[in-house]
């Protein structure tokens, strides 16, 4: 059975990380969690199963925990978890993980691996040559990660988080609606439909050339920061913001 690795990237960071392990390991496969999600499958079967996925509120994104719960695969499977954040980090998704999971299996293996903040909602995003650098910075950690898959090593998953996390996040994902409301798009858009491409649940249709955001964003950045004519902002925040994208990762490897 071939290894596999689920991963939910928006801006390429996972996805880059997801790329480095396959590299390493033998008959791995890397699976588009969105796209997954969207073509209806959930049945997988795999020696190593991983999920490689960006910190979002200090908790899992929605659409990963969504597609947790319903994923069915081998109970033997070596399972893993590589959690990708920029300004901060917390333990609450890897053990939301393991609790969604219940009877599926049990992760046997998780890191945390801290690139830069490029959430352009809140922030400034990193210049390319910031980013290349705390990836550099960070590439000896995820190698190490590495060598513990190769061996399947098992580490006992951490017991404890912030239940200040836990509270912000269930704040963000239950009580903050239309995460889309101040989304605008301006005279720049060349009606490319990247942001309607690049959206993993479906929230965008493009009416007369221009995107319409339909109010079940999960917040993950990704139509602002894939738009080539930064003609996408919210509301004025963003308008003097550059946007980012993993230096090693092309955008159509997003789409």
């Amino acid at each position: 059975m071939k290894n596999k690795i689920f991963y939910f990237s928006s801006t390429g960071n996972c996805l880059y990380v997801s790329k480095q392990i396959k590299d390493e390991l033998e008959e791995c496969e890397i699976i588009s969690l969105p796209k997954a999600m969207k073509e209806g499958n959930f049945e997988y079967e795999g020696d190593m199963i991983g999920f490689v996925f960006p910190l979002h509120s200090y908790g899992l994104p929605i659409i990963v925990r969504d597609f947790i719960e319903k994923i069915k695969i081998n109970k033997d499977a070596y399972i893993f978890a590589v959690e990708v954040t920029g300004g901060g980090k917390s333990n609450f998704p890897l053990i939301e993980i393991e609790n969604l999971l219940k009877d599926k299996g049990e992760i046997k293996n998780s890191a945390i691996i801290k690139y830069i903040s490029n959430y352009t909602r809140m922030g400034k995003n990193p210049t390319e040559e910031r980013a290349k650098k705390a990836i550099a910075q960070n590439n000896d950690k995820l190698q190490e990660f590495i060598k513990t898959l190769k061996t399947k090593e098992i580490k006992a998953l951490p017991k404890r988080y912030s239940l200040i996390h836990k509270k912000f996040y269930s704040l963000w994902k239950d009580s903050y609606k239309e995460k889309d409301k101040n989304f605008n798009v301006d005279e720049r858009c060349i009606s490319c439909s990247m942001c309607q491409k690049i959206c993993p649940v479906n929230n965008i249709e493009i009416v007369e050339g221009y995107p319409k955001w339909k109010g079940k964003c999960i917040d993950c950045m990704a139509c602002i920061n894939i738009c080539p004519s930064k003609a996408i902002n919210i509301g004025k925040s963003t308008q003097n913001k550059n946007r980012y994208r993993n230096p090693y990762i092309k955008a159509k490897e997003l789409i």
